[in-house]
């Protein structure tokens, strides 16, 4: 995939985001491990899915 500056902020700022609420909620590292993984696979499927439409098109 290519990747910009925008979606790479983007992307620690979501990370930054989702480590303060687990922080704040008391959640173990091992939820928080697994979350920011089904996040990336999420994320990685998505601009995947959305290359093959625009390269289709």
């Amino acid at each position: 995939g290519r990747g910009t500056i925008v979606g790479t902020v983007i992307g620690v700022l979501i990370f930054s985001v989702l480590s303060n609420v687990f922080v704040l909620n008391n959640q173990d590292s091992s939820t928080q491990a697994i979350a920011k993984g089904v996040i990336i696979v999420v994320a990685v499927l998505l601009q995947q899915r959305l290359a093959r439409r625009s390269s289709t098109t």
